[in-house]
């Protein structure tokens, strides 16, 4: 199980509440999009990922790439 947040922030750095965040997680034999989450009133948005140590992820917020496909850190923060 690999744990993910996503940390959305507005232009001014304040934190962005209801931004659509989607995962999509790309692995050998298993992947596609996980459901998406909305940022709470600190703009965090927290996922469980069942994924091996070899998937990487691309992380969508408000239906646009912000994060391009690459291996999985704990932590994230994207602007919009």
């Amino acid at each position: 199980m690999r744990y993910v947040s996503v940390r959305v922030v507005n232009s001014d750095g304040r934190p962005a509440r209801d931004a659509r965040v989607a995962i999509e997680v790309h692995a050998f034999l298993a992947g596609g999009v996980f459901a998406p989450q909305y940022t709470n009133s600190e703009g965090l948005a927290e996922f469980q990922l069942d994924v091996d140590q070899s998937a990487e992820i691309t992380i969508y917020v408000n239906g646009n790439e912000k994060v391009q496909r690459g291996n999985i850190r704990a932590d994230y923060k994207v602007t919009i």
